[in-house]
């Protein structure tokens, strides 16, 4: 799960003809960005506990 799936998820809407095929990649990018601050806000909260 990464910033850059998010991305290839929200192009391949853009381009999809298909709106329902438009609305699950969306759907699909919306969860990869949510993981994604998920897993860097872990991060930093480790980082911050560890100082």
């Amino acid at each position: 799960m990464s910033l850059s799936s998010a991305r290839n998820y929200a192009l391949r809407a853009a381009k999809s003809q298909d709106q329902k095929e438009a609305i699950e990649l969306l759907s699909q990018a919306i969860l990869e960005l949510a993981t994604s601050i998920e897993a860097t806000d872990a991060k930093i909260k480790k980082m911050n506990k560890s100082s």
